[in-house]
């Protein structure tokens, strides 16, 4: 690698660092918000809720890496016109090809790591969140108990905790039991943990009584322990066989549905379209890139600012990224998948084309098109 390249390099690096980072950090942070319930509702700690909130990453980096090397890209050369040594170079013999070759050599790696996030490490996350999330609203203790409330757990079942301790122990419990209005009963214990079992949850009440009105005389009866079990496994929500999503799938799965699930047979043309979308996610990178490269040293030389150049490549990638979207949704309902990869072959082919073909070349394809 020549000096060149690496004082290039050094002009693209750093604005991708920062544009990354800055990005990443503003949308990571509102889409944490949709996480706070885990906390409100589900009284999970903070470790919890940085731990989700971590896993959401990846798929932020899927969408923001592109569009990050197109600002750096932009910048750069912008800056180097700025401060005239794109037009030292061309006054120097340096070939445009040249130029370029070290912000390519970067789109390269970039468009690597967005392939490797798209199908695997997203649907990985996703798929740890997922079983997180499902977790967590399937407890009973964290769906259900609330210290000082009294909560309704299930149809005709009400529980009320003075406290919830660590290790699922609780103090000063009371349960009352209407499920069946013939046989009503109210449980008090002055402590009680929860054991999980083979046969499922189960409710170990100590120190207490049971109340019980007779159906006939009205007379309460009440029955002193010490230790009672109540198999609490019907009123705990079960989280059943997860659905995975399109993000939670591996690319495997999304080109091959199990036509045995009524999921897949009845979203199988959209599960494949975005299977295709994830192999063409990279392809974006050299799209953006290559238009960013055109804006800036393509086209004549001129010493007046570039901005509206950039302003017109920011909308072209802007409308490339819509046009990929409707493809999408196109080829997801009509399998015509190869339209998933037309936008970007397109945008690659005509920006490299005019970016780096000989004068004579463009000239001649302008006068055929005219």
């Amino acid at each position: 690698m020549s000096s060149l390249d690496k004082y290039i390099l050094r002009q693209c690096l750093t604005p991708l660092a920062l544009i990354l980072i800055v990005t990443t950090a503003i949308v990571w942070m509102t889409q944490t918000l949709q996480r706070v319930d885990i906390i409100i509702e589900h009284g999970q700690g903070l470790s919890v809720f940085l731990i989700l909130s971590v896993l959401i990453i990846p798929s932020l980096l899927a969408v923001i890496i592109p569009f990050a090397l197109f600002g750096a890209v932009v910048y750069a050369l912008h800056r180097l016109h700025t401060d005239s040594e794109i037009a030292v170079m061309f006054a120097a013999g340096v070939s445009r090809l040249r130029i370029a070759a070290p912000l390519l050599a970067i789109t390269t790696l970039a468009a690597l790591v967005t392939f490797y996030v798209n199908v695997d490490l997203m649907p990985r996350t996703y798929r740890i969140m997922k079983h997180m999330v499902a977790d967590i609203r399937a407890d009973f203790v964290s769906s259900l108990l609330r210290s000082g409330e009294f909560i309704d757990a299930a149809d005709g079942l009400t529980v009320y905790v003075d406290e919830i301790r660590p290790g699922n122990q609780f103090i000063g419990l009371l349960i009352n039991d209407y499920r069946n209005a013939k046989d009503r009963k109210t449980y008090f214990a002055q402590r009680a943990i929860l054991r999980e079992t083979d046969s499922g949850p189960v409710l170990l009440l100590k120190n207490g009584n049971i109340q019980t009105v007779a159906q006939y005389t009205g007379k309460v009866d009440i029955i002193q322990y010490q230790d009672w079990a109540i198999d609490i496994s019907s009123m705990r929500q079960g989280a059943g066989e997860l659905q995975l999503e399109m993000t939670e799938r591996y690319l495997g799965e999304l080109l091959n549905p199990d036509m045995s699930k009524i999921y897949d047979r009845q979203n199988a043309t959209k599960l494949i379209a975005e299977g295709h979308a994830r192999i063409t996610a990279p392809l974006y990178a050299f799209a953006y890139v290559f238009i960013g490269l055109y804006a800036l040293i393509g086209g004549s030389y001129s010493r007046r600012s570039y901005f509206i150049r950039v302003v017109m490549a920011g909308a072209a990638i802007f409308l490339l990224r819509v046009a990929g979207f409707l493809a999408q949704g196109f080829a997801g309902a009509n399998g015509e998948m190869w339209l998933i990869y037309a936008a970007p072959l397109a945008a690659i082919g005509s920006s490299a084309f005019l970016l780096f073909a000989p004068p004579p070349m463009r000239r001649k394809l302008a006068e055929g098109a005219a």
